[in-house]
């Protein structure tokens, strides 16, 4: 009898790791039926964020370009994938222009979108905004950044006043972050004006450098947005015939306005010093 026990007792003892073994089984199924119905919001979805129409560019559009039915497209994309102002029809976009140069598959929205386009695009006095002025200085490949200056680069302004005007050779930062309109004949082009103004500062950029501009290293002037008063000023430093202007390129995040001192060349006009025999 004892033995007989002895050989049946693993039997039994593997039985009921099989049935426990079915059990956890069955809980773990349970739960993770569970969790696939609370992350599918309990309505059976597969997708835990609704889909949105957008409109979007069918090709290249061009900048102040008519937008028309074959240039544009409705896809659907996830909620949150649809850009801010983006638009849900094409109805009221047909005729429009185009402010920026917009992408194919790209979303079209307020900020991209001009109320009406530009009829002349070489205009420049498009591009300066309320209470701005457009002051041309002299250029040359010295003084104007070696010829590399672009429109819509930022320059600091440096006027350099001989004996004849300062009674000492000086130089002093006049004018700081002055936005360049043009080089020579090569200018920025007007933006059409948003549709609308939700989207902050982009709505409110009246021009940009045009595709394919190049730069000017033989221009005899650069054109640039100023006040009143700075285009005065500009117009009074030109006039002095030992009064010399050098732009100074600024990298394109630097809106940084410092406290600058003039810089002159008087430590190298005093005599040496004598020391005594």
């Amino acid at each position: 009898m004892a033995r007989a026990l002895e050989a049946t007792a693993p039997e039994g003892r593997s039985g009921g790791m099989i049935v426990a073994a079915v059990v956890f089984a069955a809980l773990a199924a349970i739960l993770l039926f569970v969790a696939l119905q609370s992350r599918g919001g309990g309505g059976g979805s597969s997708s835990a964020v609704a889909d949105t129409s957008v409109v979007v560019a069918k090709q290249d559009i061009a900048v102040n370009t008519r937008l028309t039915a074959e240039m544009l497209e409705v896809r659907s994309v996830p909620s949150d994938e649809a850009r801010i102002g983006v638009y849900a029809s094409t109805q009221g976009l047909i005729g429009l222009p185009a402010r920026y140069p917009i992408q194919s598959g790209d979303q079209i929205t307020a900020s991209k979108i001009g109320v009406e386009a530009i009829r002349d695009e070489k205009d420049i006095a498009l591009v300066l905004s309320k209470g701005m002025r457009a002051v041309g200085v002299k250029a040359t490949e010295i003084n104007a950044v070696g010829g590399l200056l672009l429109p819509g680069n930022h320059v600091d302004i440096i006027a350099v006043f001989g004996q004849e005007t300062g009674g000492i050779d000086k130089a002093v930062t006049v004018l700081q972050n002055v936005e360049v309109l043009g080089v020579a004949q090569e200018a920025q082009e007007p933006v059409p004006a948003a549709s609308d103004g939700t989207e902050g500062d982009a709505a409110a950029i009246s021009g940009q450098r045009p595709d394919g501009v190049e730069r000017q290293p033989s221009a005899r002037s650069v054109t640039l947005a100023v006040t009143p008063d700075q285009a005065q000023l500009l117009a009074a430093l030109q006039a002095q015939a030992d009064v010399q202007i050098f732009l100074s390129l600024r990298s394109v995040d630097d809106t940084d306005v410092p406290a600058l001192n003039e810089t002159n060349l008087l430590p190298f006009h005093s005599p040496p010093i004598q020391t005594p025999q």
